[in-house]
């Protein structure tokens, strides 16, 4: 946990207040975001494309090339350019995408009824051990019916759906668009007894 001191140059109260705020929305959004579809995990990972090498470097790869799509469970990708890392075996150790494209995209239905998770970014680097992704580059993400989210990098963790995005250097900027809740369609109760 960070604190954050008033006495610092930039750091007035109303600064300090809105990035409180801030903190306060990604935390509701941590809390109310769906996660990824689990059963997914439980798939093959299909990649498919125009070309693949095995390149035995250290750590050595997979490298797909143009028309790269990827599949597994509901979980679909595209782009230009994969590499797929494999773990080295450890308990932390995962499979590793690195997925890239102009721009490269992703989709994964949620859990608990989220919806459809749509993403596109120039990059996305993603490890399975984790959970984690990190999208970078002209990133969108949209969560069916709940948010939407624009800026240059993103993290989210597919497993707790918790989300962080932009940075603190000056000129940064993150642009999220949260959607209305549903109406209830249910009708009032009338009153029979009049």
């Amino acid at each position: 946990m960070s604190t954050t001191r008033l006495n610092r140059p930039g750091a007035s109260p109303d600064r300090m207040i809105g990035r409180h705020l801030w903190l306060g929305v990604i935390g509701m959004l941590a809390v109310g975001s769906a996660h990824a579809l689990s059963s997914d995990r439980d798939k093959n990972l299909e990649v498919r494309a125009s070309y693949n090498k095995m390149v035995t470097t250290t750590p050595s790869f997979a490298l797909f090339k143009d028309n790269v799509r990827i599949e597994q469970g509901s979980l679909k990708a595209s782009g230009d350019e994969a590499r797929v890392y494999e773990g080295d075996g450890s308990e932390n150790s995962g499979r590793r995408i690195v997925l890239t494209g102009s721009p490269a995209r992703l989709e994964q239905l949620q859990d608990n009824n989220g919806g459809l998770m749509t993403a596109r970014a120039a990059e996305i680097d993603y490890n399975d051990a984790s959970h984690v992704a990190i999208l970078t580059g002209d990133v969108v993400v949209i969560q069916e019916g709940k948010s939407e989210f624009r800026g240059q990098r993103m993290t989210y963790n597919s497993e707790t759906g918790a989300m962080e995005g932009g940075s603190q250097a000056p000129g940064s900027e993150v642009h999220m668009t949260f959607k209305p809740k549903p109406k209830s369609s249910a009708k009032p109760a009338t009153d029979t007894n009049r």
